[in-house]
C-alpha cells in the first residue's frame, strides 16, 4: 500500500484525506493541533507543526512516504517542497515553493521575467511603508508577503489608513518584511493550473467574488468563466509565463489576476497548491475530474492522460459571521428539496457557542453552500439565494 503523507489535517485537508482512502492508500498527517478535524481521520497521526521542516523531513524518511501534498494553504508548501528535494520525490522543488510562498519573492522573480504585475515596494518599518505608499500612490495594498489565506492584507486609501495597515501586515509576516503594492482597479479572476513534466496540462480560469468589507478576501468562486470582456487567450499567455517565471511546472497552481479595463493582465499571486473557498470542490465538479486524486496521484509519480473538461456550470460562496462575537442561533429559511435540481451542498461548520468573527481571512469562514446549474449565472444566483437563507446570530 503507498503511503501518503498530507501535511496539515485541517479543515481544508479533509477532501485529500478522503480521496486517499477511496484510491486504497495509507494516509499520514501531521499537524500541531491534536484536536484538528482530519487528525482522527487520518490512518496514523503525529502531532509535528507543519512549519517544522526538520522535523516532517525526518518522518517522512523514516516512514518511508511515496508522495507528499497540501491544499488550501501556503504555509506548508516550503516543507513539502524540501521533502519532495530530499527524498526525490514528485512535485514543487524547495526553491519554487519559496518563491510562491513568500509575496515578495514572487514579485522578484516576475519582475525578473517581464511578467506584468502591480508595483511593488518591500519595506521594514512604518515610515518606509509611508515613503513607498506616497512612492505608488493611493488606493495601495499593504500586505504580509509570508502569510496564507488573506491574512494581513489591506487595501489603504490614505496615509492615515498606513499605520493600521501596517501594524495588520506585520501580525502575520514571519520574516518582517511587508508588501506595498499598487492597487490596480479591474477585474479579479483567479484560475487553478496542473502541470506535468513541464507542461501545463490544464489551465482553469473561474470568476472570483471578493468580500466588500475592505479586506480583499475572496468568498466566492464559479465556473465556467463567463467575462466576456476579458481576451482568455491574454490571460493564459500571462499565467504560462508566470508559471515559468517561479519554475512551478509540475503540480497544482492557484492564481489570482486583474485585468484591467484596457485588457492588461496583472499577476497578483500565485500558490504552489490547490486553492481554496471551495475551489477544490467546484473544480472536480466542473472538470469532471477528481481534482483531489489529481493531486494525490502526481505526487506518487503517475502519468496523467489528459481528459476533455465536462464544463459543468457550478458556483459556491462561504457563509460570513454578520459580526464578531458569539455564535447564538442558526437559522434555516429555505426547504432543501425546492433546490434538488441543483445537487446543493450546504454546510455550517461553526456551532452554537463559538466565536465567530467577520470575514476578514479564510479561515474565518463559517461554512459553504456549493451548486450546480445548467448556466454559471443561473449557480450564483442559486448560490446567492441559498446563502440568504441562511441567517447566523451572533450576540
Amino acid at each position: 500500500m503507498k503511503k501518503v503523507m498530507i501535511v496539515g489535517t485541517g479543515y481544508g485537508q479533509l477532501p485529500l484525506i478522503d480521496a486517499c482512502k477511496e484510491l486504497g492508500y495509507y494516509s499520514i498527517g501531521v499537524d500541531f493541533d491534536l484536536d484538528s478535524m482530519g487528525a482522527s481521520l487520518v490512518d496514523k497521526f503525529y502531532n509535528v507543526d507543519i512549519k517544522d521542516i526538520l522535523g516532517v523531513l525526518n518522518l517522512a524518511r523514516s516512514e518511508n512516504i511515496d508522495g507528499i501534498v497540501t491544499m488550501q494553504s501556503d504555509l506548508p508548501v516550503p516543507t513539502i517542497g524540501m521533502v519532495n528535494q530530499e527524498l526525490g520525490l514528485t512535485g514543487v522543488t524547495y526553491q519554487t515553493a519559496m518563491v510562491c510562498s513568500n509575496k515578495d519573492k514572487t514579485r522578484l522573480s516576475l519582475q525578473k521575467h517581464g511578467v506584468t504585475q502591480p508595483k511593488f515596494l518591500i519595506v521594514r518599518s512604518v515610515e518606509d511603508a509611508f515613503s513607498a505608499a506616497e512612492k505608488i500612490g493611493y488606493p495601495c495594498i499593504i500586505k504580509s508577503p509570508d502569510s496564507s489565506g488573506s491574512r494581513g492584507v489591506t487595501k489603504v486609501n490614505h496615509s492615515r489608513d498606513v499605520p493600521f495597515a501596517f501594524k495588520e501586515a506585520c501580525e502575520y509576516s514571519r520574516s518582517g518584511e511587508i508588501l506595498v503594492e499598487q492597487f490596480i482597479e479591474g477585474i479579479e479572476i483567479g484560475a487553478q493550473t496542473f502541470s506535468q513534466e513541464g507542461e501545463c496540462v490544464y489551465c482553469l480560469i473561474h470568476n472570483d467574488t471578493l468580500c466588500e468589507n475592505g479586506y480583499l478576501v475572496p468568498n466566492g468562486h464559479s465556473y465556467p468563466f463567463n467575462q466576456i470582456s476579458i481576451d482568455e487567450l491574454a490571460v493564459k499567455k500571462s499565467i504560462g509565463q508566470a508559471l515559468k517565471a517561479v519554475g512551478l511546472l509540475d503540480g497544482p497552481a492557484n492564481i489570482d489576476l486583474i485585468v484591467t479595463p484596457e485588457g492588461s493582465v496583472h499577476i497578483i499571486e500565485i500558490g504552489a497548491r490547490v486553492g481554496a473557498t471551495c475551489l477544490p470542490e467546484l473544480t472536480s465538479i466542473y472538470t469532471g475530474l477528481s481534482w483531489e486524486k489529481l493531486v494525490i496521484q502526481n505526487a506518487l509519480g503517475d502519468k496523467h492522460t489528459p481528459q476533455e473538461i465536462k464544463g459543468t456550470a457550478c458556483a459556491a460562496y462561504v457563509l460570513e459571521a454578520p459580526k464578531d462575537g458569539i455564535l447564538t442561533d442558526i437559522n434555516y429559511d429555505y426547504d432543501l428539496s425546492d433546490y434538488s435540481a441543483y445537487s446543493p451542498i450546504i454546510e455550517v461548520t461553526a456551532k452554537i457557542g463559538d466565536e465567530v468573527r467577520i470575514f476578514r481571512k479564510g479561515t474565518d469562514r463559517v461554512g459553504r453552500v456549493v451548486v450546480k446549474a445548467e448556466t454559471v449565472e443561473e449557480a450564483e444566483k442559486i448560490a446567492l439565494e441559498l446563502k440568504s437563507k441562511i441567517e447566523l446570530v451572533v450576540a
